[in-house]
């Protein structure tokens, strides 16, 4: 522990305060908890429902299961992990050390980094302890390898995008309720935000009798899958129905894709070969650059506080 000590000495310290106290523990205990109540009562609702289909009933209820687990999961992260964050640095603005810690020979982007990585590690935490319960699926069948890793890459790559949220903010407010609130109604904004916005635009264009010109090229189905790919939930549940229909490349044909989100107006064959990217794929490539942009931004806006009373300027 003493070399990453000497690297980045606020990790160090983040880590060993988070996991001193009994706080940590109290929330993965809660937060297996909720995930379990939840689990329990999906495999016995889908179990009473496929009991006259014995054949494929394993694989409903595994199925049905790795669903629920991860969904339940990516909700519970969601709150956890950026409300966390969102108290990185307003905590020292609260106790008084906020200056003390950036007068320090240490540059703002380990300050930074410090606080977001023992944020995720704590993060990391909490998937890990997801692990056991996606793998009950695979007791029942109809779960592979490829959708678990997916899985556990959608939890990793959201904590990392609405952590980088969470330590933005707290470098902008000054105190942690306010930081954790308006980080919270980030997420809201981005879970709700998106759907109402892709529901009000199919109203508006894509509803009509004759589509557009415009919404069959390609051009508009890369900025369709882009900003659709923004949302989480979207992005990994298309991706589990492109997997479920075969779809295991990094690619998949638009003109073959089972993705209700997609629309596909294919003029004269224009699109009969033309290929997509899967939507994991996009929305991994989006939270990495959105949350480098992020952490540019917290590092950039990370200066002493001007508590200096201002003076009234005489008329």
């Amino acid at each position: 522990m003493s070399w990453l000590s000497n690297a980045n000495p606020v990790l160090v310290k983040e880590l060993r305060g988070r996991m001193r106290g009994a706080r940590a523990f109290i929330i993965l205990t809660v937060f297996l908890l909720i995930l379990a109540v939840p689990t329990v009562l999906i495999y016995l609702s889908v179990a009473e429902t496929v009991r006259y289909d014995p054949f494929s009933a394993g694989q409903y209820i595994g199925k049905s299961l790795f669903i629920g687990i991860v969904s339940i999961a990516l909700i519970q992260i969601m709150i956890v992990v950026p409300g966390q964050a969102a108290s990185a640095i307003t905590s020292e603005k609260e106790s008084e050390t906020y200056d003390l810690l950036i007068s320090t020979l240490l540059p703002p982007w380990k300050i930074i980094l410090g606080k977001l990585v023992a944020a995720l590690a704590y993060a990391l935490l909490l998937i890990v302890a997801v692990i056991p319960f996606m793998a009950v699926s695979f007791l029942f069948g109809g779960v592979t390898i490829q959708e678990f890793l997916l899985a556990l890459l959608g939890l990793f790559v959201t904590v990392m995008l609405f952590g980088s949220i969470g330590i933005l903010w707290s470098v902008i407010m000054r105190r942690s309720l306010a930081a954790t609130i308006v980080t919270q109604a980030t997420s809201v904004v981005v879970l709700l935000g998106i759907p109402f916005l892709l529901a009000v635009f199919a109203i508006l264009f894509l509803s009509r009798s004759t589509e557009p010109l415009w919404a069959s090229s390609r051009a508009f189905l890369y900025l369709w899958t882009m900003f659709l790919s923004l949302h989480p939930f979207i992005a990994l549940g298309s991706s589990e129905l492109l997997l479920a229909d075969g779809q295991t490349g990094l690619f998949f044909p638009v003109a073959q894709n089972t993705i209700p989100f997609i629309p596909v107006f294919d003029r004269n064959g224009a699109l009969q070969n033309f290929m997509l990217p899967q939507p994991w794929l996009i929305y991994t490539i989006e939270a990495v650059v959105l949350s480098a942009v992020l952490v540019f931004f917290s590092i950039r806006l990370l200066r002493p506080l001007d508590d200096r009373p201002r003076r009234r300027r005489r008329k």
